[in-house]
């Protein structure tokens, strides 16, 4: 899921390295629209925004020593974003040990 307004899940680092790697692609071959089977038709500019959003998750988690912090620090910062249950998933994939 795209959603540049929306959390989404995100197993770790890694994977949010992948999808920033993925979602560049889209930027490489100058999509004009973007369609995901889980979100609103999505442009370019939505691409910055969830790039901008995978790198301050990384740079938060990395700052935080639990998952409620991390959550309390995104939430903070992403104030207007949806899908919170997503948050909370990707919580427990950047702390799993704090379950």
């Amino acid at each position: 899921m795209l959603g540049h307004d929306c959390h989404s899940i995100v197993a770790g680092e890694g994977h949010a390295d992948a999808i920033i790697a993925q979602l560049n692609s889209y930027k490489q071959k100058g999509y004009k629209l973007i369609l995901s089977s889980h979100y609103t038709p999505e442009t370019l500019e939505d691409v910055d925004t969830k790039i901008a959003y995978l790198e301050e998750l990384k740079k938060i988690a990395r700052e935080c020593s639990n998952k409620e912090e991390f959550k309390d620090r995104v939430k903070e910062r992403f104030s207007e974003y949806s899908g919170l249950n997503y948050l909370d998933m990707t919580a427990d994939f950047f702390f799993p040990s704090n379950k």
